[in-house]
C-alpha cells in the first residue's frame, strides 16, 4: 500500500477517534459537574505517565531495529509482545495487592476501584499498542483504521450510556476497560499465527543493547511526561480539581492540532529510520515538509481553536481561553522537537534522547514548583513554554552533532514569520481581528502553496483516489 493511502487511513482513523473525543468534550462536561471532571482529568494524566512505562519503549525498538530477514521481524514482534504481556501482568499483580498505599500517594482522593479499572485498561491497551505497531510496520492501515474506530466508538458510546444513567467517573473507567480488552482479543485474532514464531527457528532476539535501548526510551519518556503533563499534578496540589478541569479543557482544543497532524506523524515515525538510511537528502526534505505541515495545521487552530471553544462549551469553563494561543504555540515547539532529533535516537542508544528530556524535565518542574503556587495555570503555561523552547533547541544541537544534516532555517523562515504573525494577532483581542487573522493565513496558505504545489497536487489527486476506495 502506498505512502499516501497510509496516510489516509491513518488519516481517517485518526479524525474519527480525536473527533469522538472532542464531540464528548462537550458532553462530559454537561454529564460531570466541575469536581468530577476534574478527577476525571486527572486519572487521564495518570494513564499518560503509566501508559509510557507499561509500553517499556517497544514501540520505538520495533521501528529502530534493522533485522535482515522477515522471520527475525516477526521474532523480533513475537519478543516485544512477550516482555510487555509479563511485565503488564506482574504491574496488575503488584497494583492490586499495595493498591491502598498507591491511592494514598496521590495528591487528591480517588476511588481504589476506579483506579483498578484504569491500570486493566492501560495494561491491555500497552499490549494493543505492540500489535498496532505491527500493522504499521507492514502496511496493514486499513486493519489497523477499523480496529482503532471500533474501539473509539465503542467505548464512547458505552462511557456517554454509563454517565447518563449516572456511574459518572467509575463509568468513563468501566468503557475503557472493557473496549480495550476486547479489541485486543480481536486484534490478537488477525495476528497471532503472524507473529508466532518457534524459539527453534529463531532464538530471542532482544539483545542487552536493546534493553539499553527501551531503558533510555522509558527513562526519556517519563521525562517527557514531566515537560507535558506534570503540570497537572502541581494544578490540582496547589489549587483545586475544579480549576484542574478549567485548564484540561483549554489543553485539549491546543492538543488538538496535534492531534491534526497525528496520520503524518504515524506513517513518518514508522519510516523514518528507513528513509535516513536509504536518502539523506530525500530525508531532510521529507522532514521539513512535515515540520512545515505541522506549523500550517497549528496557524489554523489559532483561528478556529477559540472559536470552538466559546461555542461548544459552557460558560463556567470558559474562564482559560485567553491561553490557548501560547498552549498551540507549545504545541508548534513540540513538533520541531519531535522532528528534528533523528540523531539523538540512532546513536549512543539514544542517551542524548534521555539527558535532553532529563534536563528540560528539571527544568519546568523547577519552574511549576516556583510559579504555579504564585500565578496558578498561568505559571503553570509559562513552565511549559520556557521548557519546551529550550528543549527544541538541545534536540537539535546534539542531533546535528550526532548526525549532520543539510536542514536550512532560511527555508521554513516564511512559515515561521506567518505562523508568529497569526500568533501575535490572536493574543490581543480587537476589532476585526478575525479578518487580520484571515488575511495572514491567506497569503500564508499561497506561500506554502507555491513551494509545494507539486507535492499538494499529487496528494489531492491520491486522495481522491484513495477516498473512492476507502
Amino acid at each position: 500500500m502506498g505512502g499516501i493511502k497510509q496516510v489516509a487511513y491513518f488519516g481517517v482513523s485518526t479524525l474519527v477517534l480525536k473527533g469522538l473525543g472532542f464531540a464528548l468534550l462537550p458532553i462530559s462536561t454537561r454529564l460531570l459537574n466541575q469536581y468530577q471532571f476534574g478527577e476525571l482529568n486527572f486519572l487521564v494524566s495518570i494513564s499518560a505517565v503509566l501508559s509510557l512505562l507499561l509500553c517499556l519503549g517497544l514501540p520505538e525498538l520495533l521501528f529502530k531495529q534493522q533485522t535482515k530477514t522477515l522471520i527475525e521481524k516477526k521474532a523480533l514482534f513475537r519478543d516485544c509482545f512477550v516482555i510487555c504481556a509479563g511485565f503488564n501482568c506482574i504491574f496488575i499483580l503488584l497494583s492490586f495487592i499495595f493498591i491502598d498505599k498507591l491511592t494514598a500517594l496521590l495528591p487528591i482522593t480517588i476511588n481504589p476501584f476506579d483506579l483498578k479499572l484504569l491500570i486493566l485498561n492501560l495494561a491491555a491497551s500497552s499490549l494493543l499498542s505492540i500489535i498496532f505497531c505491527y500493522f504499521r510496520y507492514y502496511e496493514m492501515a486499513k486493519q489497523f483504521c477499523c480496529l482503532a474506530i471500533l474501539q473509539g466508538v465503542g467505548q464512547t458510546l458505552l462511557t456517554v450510556y454509563l454517565l447518563w444513567l449516572g456511574y459518572g467517573v467509575t463509568g468513563v473507567m468501566v468503557s475503557g476497560a472493557i473496549c480495550s480488552s476486547l479489541i485486543l482479543l480481536v486484534a490478537l485474532n488477525i495476528v497471532i499465527k503472524e507473529v508466532s514464531v518457534s524459539f527453534t527457528n529463531v532464538k530471542w532476539s532482544v539483545s542487552g543493547s536493546s534493553s539499553l535501548f527501551l531503558l533510555s526510551i522509558v527513562v526519556s519518556s517519563l521525562f517527557v511526561y514531566a515537560n507535558n503533563g506534570a503540570e497537572n499534578w502541581f494544578i490540582v496540589a496547589k489549587t483545586s480539581k475544579e480549576t484542574l478541569a478549567q485548564y484540561y479543557v483549554a489543553l485539549q482544543f491546543a492538543v488538538m492540532t496535534s492531534f491534526t497532524f497525528e496520520p503524518v506523524r504515524m506513517w513518518w515515525f514508522a519510516r523514518r529510520f528507513n528513509e535516513l538510511k536509504a536518502d539523506k537528502e530525500r530525508y531532510v526534505y521529507l522532514c521539513e515538509l512535515s515540520l512545515e505541515i505541522g506549523l500550517v495545521l497549528c496557524a489554523i487552530m489559532l483561528i478556529l481553536a477559540p472559536i470552538v471553544f466559546t461555542l461548544i462549551l459552557p460558560l463556567s469553563y470558559q474562564s482559560n481561553t485567553w491561553l490557548l494561543p501560547t498552549l498551540i504555540l507549545i504545541v508548534a515547539l513540540r513538533h520541531h522537537s519531535d522532528l528534528l532529533n533523528i540523531g539523538c535516537f540512532i546513536h549512543r542508544n539514544a542517551l542524548f534522547v534521555t539527558l535532553n528530556n532529563g534536563a528540560s524535565a528539571l527544568i519546568v518542574l523547577g519552574l511549576l514548583a516556583l510559579l504555579v503556587p504564585s500565578f496558578g495555570v498561568l505559571g503553570a503555561v509559562i513552565a511549559l513554554l520556557i521548557a519546551q523552547v529550550f528543549k527544541a533547541c538541545m534536540f537539535f544541537y546534539f542531533s546535528q552533532n550526532l548526525e549532520p544534516l543539510d536542514f536550512s532555517a532560511k527555508r521554513l523562515t516564511t512559515s515561521w514569520v506567518s505562523f508568529i504573525s497569526l500568533y501575535g494577532v490572536s493574543i490581543y483581542h480587537f476589532s476585526h481581528q478575525l479578518v487580520l487573522q484571515l488575511v495572514i493565513m491567506v497569503i500564508y496558505l499561497f506561500f506554502f502553496y507555491k513551494k509545494y504545489r507539486v507535492e499538494v497536487q499529487r496528494f489531492i489527486t491520491q486522495y481522491r483516489g484513495t477516498a473512492a476506495h476507502v
